[in-house]
Order: C-alpha cells, then sequence, then structure tokens
C-alpha cells in the first residue's frame, strides 16, 4: 500500500487497522492514522504504537517495526525460510512480481534450486543466517559445478533481496557475495557451426533433430519454440515470452514448416539430449554446440552471404539493422527512437535466402 493509498483510507465509524508488511499496520481513526506494530512476544499479543502519518514514512515505519520485532524477539510464522521460500516462489516465480513484471523463464528449475535452499535453511528464522553460513554452503555447492553454483547464488541472492523488501531483514547478507565463492567466470560465446555441423543437424532423424534445423531456419531462441503459434506463413512469439518483452514473429519457409511438429519439451530436456548426442557423434565437451549457438550461426550466415554470389541470385545485401529486426534486437541509438519499421518484405526475403543457403549446405557432398 503506497501514500496515496493510505491517504485515501477513510474513518468507518470505528478504529480499523490495515495490513501494510508482517506486522506493520496503518490505524485509522476518526482525526488521524497511526502506524502500530501488532505481533506476538513470548506466547502475548502485544501492540505498540509507531507515530503518526504522514510525519513517519512508510519505510521508516516499516524499519521501525523490524526493529521492534529483532529487539523482542517477535516470533512469526512467516520468519522461517521454509515459510518465506514458498511466499517468494508464489510472488516472484509464479506470480510474475519481479522488477521488469515477466513471467519467470524457468519456474521449474528455479523450483528446484528453492528446494534446496529449503532444505539447508529451511527451519531457521531467515534473520538469523548470517554471510558466513550462505558463502560456506555456497563453497560446499559450488563443487556440483561452477555455472549450478553461481545460479545458486543469483537465487539466494533474490530471496534475500525479497526478505528486505518485505522488511524481514535489514541488509541482504548475499548483497557482495560475488562470482568469486563460486569460481564461475563468464566467457562470451562467439560458437558457429561449421558447414559440416549444419549438414549434421540436417541429417539428423531424431525427433528433437526438427526443432535444431527449425531453430537454425528461424534464429528464435529455444524457450520461445516452446511459445510460438502459427498465423499463416508466420511465427509469432508473445511479448511475455521474450526476453526484450517485445512480442516477435519469423517467416516460415517451406523447409521450416516440414519440422512441425515441434517436440513438446522443457528447454533442459532439449539441451541435455544435444549433449548426449554430440557425445556419441565423436564431440569432446570444449567441441560441443548448444541450441543457442544455432541462433547465432542464423545471424553470422546472414551477414556473410553476400560472398556466396551463386546463392544470392538477385537478392540484394542484407542489411545489420534487417538481422537485427529479425533476431528481435533493439535497435542502437536514434534507430531505437524513430525507427519503428517492421520491413516485413526484406525479412520474408532474407528468411528465403537463408534456406538456400542452409539447403545448398546441407546436400553439398563436401566433407
Amino acid at each position: 500500500m503506497n501514500k496515496k493509498q493510505i491517504e485515501s483510507l477513510s474513518y468507518c465509524g470505528h478504529d480499523k487497522d490495515y495490513s501494510i508488511a508482517h506486522g506493520l499496520y496503518v490505524r485509522v481513526r476518526k482525526a488521524s492514522k497511526v502506524w502500530i506494530y501488532r505481533g506476538t512476544i513470548q506466547g502475548k499479543s502485544r501492540v505498540k504504537t509507531i507515530g503518526k502519518f504522514p510525519d513517519i514514512t512508510s519505510e521508516a515505519a516499516k524499519q521501525a517495526a523490524l526493529q521492534y520485532r529483532q529487539d523482542f524477539k517477535v516470533l512469526d510464522n512467516d520468519d522461517t525460510v521454509k515459510t518465506f521460500i514458498k511466499k517468494y516462489y508464489d510472488d516472484c516465480i509464479l506470480g510474475n512480481k519481479n522488477k521488469r513484471g515477466q513471467p519467470h523463464k524457468r519456474p521449474k528449475q528455479a523450483k528446484r534450486y528453492l528446494d534446496q535452499i529449503e532444505v539447508k535453511f529451511g527451519t531457521k528464522r531467515i534473520d538469523s543466517i548470517s554471510r558466513r553460513q550462505l558463502i560456506t554452503y555456497l563453497e560446499e555447492y559450488s563443487k556440483r559445478g561452477a555455472r549450478t553454483g553461481d545460479v545458486m547464488r543469483n537465487h539466494l541472492k533474490a530471496v534475500f533481496g525479497f526478505a528486505v523488501f518485505h522488511s524481514m531483514i535489514k541488509t541482504n547478507p548475499m548483497l557482495e557475495v560475488d562470482s568469486r565463492v563460486t569460481g564461475y567466470r563468464a566467457v562470451s560465446r562467439d560458437r558457429v557451426l561449421s558447414d559440416k555441423e549444419i549438414k549434421l543437424v540436417f541429417s539428423c532423424t531424431h525427433k528433437n533433430g526438427g526443432l535444431l534445423r527449425f531453430l537454425l531456419l528461424t534464429g528464435i531462441r529455444i524457450g520461445e519454440a516452446n511459445h510460438c503459434y502459427q498465423d499463416g506463413d508466420l511465427f509469432r512469439i508473445k511479448a511475455e515470452h521474450t526476453k526484450n518483452g517485445k512480442p516477435h514473429w519469423v517467416y516460415l519457409t517451406e523447409t521450416a514448416k516440414a519440422q512441425f511438429p515441434l517436440p513438446h519439451t522443457c528447454n533442459e530436456n532439449i539441451q541435455s539430449w544435444l549433449r548426449r548426442w554430440l557425445e556419441k557423434e565423436g564431440y569432446a565437451q570444449d567441441q560441443r554446440f548448444t541450441p543457442h549457438d544455432l541462433r547465432r550461426t542464423f545471424a553470422t550466415r546472414l551477414n556473410n552471404y553476400q560472398r556466396n554470389t551463386d546463392i544470392a541470385d538477385s537478392v540484394g545485401a542484407v542489411p545489420p539493422y534487417i538481422v537485427e529486426k529479425m533476431l528481435n534486437h533493439t535497435l542502437d541509438g536514434v534507430m531505437q527512437v524513430y525507427n519503428r519499421a517492421e520491413y516485413q518484405e526484406q525479412r520474408i526475403e532474407a528468411h528465403k535466402l537463408l534456406e538456400k543457403i542452409l539447403l545448398k549446405i546441407a546436400g553439398s557432398n563436401d566433407d
């Protein structure tokens, strides 16, 4: 409840309390509004007046209520990590109350990490967990892998940040815990598929091979492929399912349509299957490509196609800003502000051109 909403509250013939957050209430009296704290101290219900509204701001009242709880060991059921994890999952993962207001991309994955946090800290009060305890836990957890350890670090940071938002703790103990704890070092990938690997993708007879070819032909992300719907010759993705929150479409060439129906599975299953398949094909761990590398290959082949003069026919060079629109990227500089064109005809022609390039590679006899 914000300041404007509190100001709009009116006296209803008797004093009435309106909940703000975890024991903090605003009490509407006939002639005034006051902040109060209500809680249980050593088994007894207690009420403490904090001060008048608006003399004391909402944030100051929250901090005063938090201090009161900590000073007198006020016990609420929501103080346990187990209970709070459920609230965080319902509000932020399923309820989509994140900063961008967009749905969580991988709620099942998030649930697995949150379950691990609950196993470790579930019975503890959330305000009793120290930074040292969290670092020790992360160091042990990161033995499973630096990347998975860093994902856990991000989840812990979000959970305790949510606790700060609800005035359950004053500061986030994860705020300055960085990837040095997990040992993870992000490396920018520049991996694109070679002609030989493109031929391999087009020769794959597994049902997931169709999805790989579809990603290569359209340039969409693997997560977006699960949320597209066909609209004639276009495949559309709603704004809530794109990374930047903008709706997107791609043109369906005949080869792209031939990959239907796409397998109904989650991102993790496709990624795991691709790792196993490439291993069987003789690829070492540091040589394998990922589903997102297909998107990078899509862009690279379009940007470099003018060298393939025997394929280009009468189609002109694909300008970089057309490729960016095909990837649903935000344009740079003044183009971002003033250029609202969709370039539908140019994008369709570019999709057809890429189909020619890929089919020529797939049908070649070169090793």
